[in-house]
């Protein structure tokens, strides 16, 4: 196991007292992070991986009004759910996500999917190796 859910539920205890909506979930034992089995790429946008994502997870997704991009477990190994949504439908990605990539242009997005290779063969993808952003909309200035 990567966690235990007494750690689990102490973190998750720290956001809900900010007003954080926690859903708890087991992660399969091949990932070492949920982003690299359900990763959002725009506000109401996830690809996930049907394979091995709790149902409970899904049936959450959906009831939040996500839609869902799928993505195999075989592309997941790659890491292709592993991306960073930059907001105003443009993703970060990699060269090895082809089939994830392909299905983000179909819907429009602006993906960006440099050869990461070198990067990733330690297991993690471009969200793991990311920081946290502050996205401003095109036009607005920052206060």
């Amino acid at each position: 196991m990567r966690g235990e859910e007494v750690a689990a539920r102490e973190v998750g205890g720290w956001l809900e007292a900010e007003d954080w909506e926690v859903k708890y979930a087991p992660i399969d034992e091949f990932y070492v992070h949920i982003d690299l089995m359900v990763c959002m790429l725009a506000e109401k946008l996830a690809a996930v991986c049907l394979e091995t994502t709790d149902l409970g997870v899904v049936s959450w997704l959906n009831s939040k009004g996500i839609d869902i991009v799928p993505v195999s477990f075989r592309d997941t190994m790659a890491p292709a759910c592993n991306v960073v949504a930059l907001g105003d439908d443009r993703v970060l990605s990699t060269a090895a996500s082809a089939d994830l990539n392909a299905k983000l242009r179909a819907l429009g997005f602006q993906v960006y999917d440099p050869d990461m290779s070198m990067f990733t063969k330690a297991g993690g993808g471009v969200h793991c190796m990311a920081q946290h952003l502050r996205r401003v909309s095109p036009g607005v200035s920052e206060a």
